[in-house]
């Protein structure tokens, strides 16, 4: 119905990719930390119950999961490797959503012609854009004022 404007490949397009790389790069750390947690978490008791013979080294290999453990679940926590994964995946669904409305002329689109029909795209991504860094912002901002109180205390 639409033929592309040319903001959709300069701009749309390439934040939708980075956004996309940048989700499937978080899913991928948040699924290696947690499953590392788990197997970690999981080997202790097994461990412990399969060296009995030499509790020495039942002991060392239980403080070194144990290690594993806390280390893993303090990266993902540090990282925020899930709410990054989420927040980056909401905005590639935001902006196919955005392009697929102007390219089919539906919702805010139908009735507006070519001129508005653009700028109005141009002010929606835009605006998922500024929301996307501010909420970015301000999730890792709590993370660096929680490190902060951490090293004053």
């Amino acid at each position: 119905m639409n033929e592309t404007f040319e903001y959709v490949e300069r701009r749309l397009e390439p934040q939708r990719k980075w956004h996309n790389e940048k989700a499937t790069w978080n899913k991928r750390r948040f699924y290696t930390v947690e499953v590392t947690t788990l197997l970690a978490g999981a080997a202790i008791p097994i461990v412990n119950l399969w060296v009995v013979n030499d509790p020495y080294w039942a002991g060392v290999v239980s403080a070194v999961l144990g290690g594993v453990v806390v280390v893993a679940a303090s990266v993902g926590k540090l990282f925020k490797f899930h709410e990054n994964w989420l927040q980056y995946r909401a905005v590639v669904e935001a902006l196919e959503r955005e392009k697929e409305l102007y390219s089919v002329g539906a919702g805010e689109y139908a009735e507006a012609d070519k001129a508005v029909r653009n700028r109005l795209l141009v002010e929606r991504v835009e605006n998922i854009l500024a929301n996307t860094t501010s909420q970015f912002i301000e999730t890792h901002q709590s993370t660096r004022e929680l490190k902060s109180d951490r090293v004053q205390s």
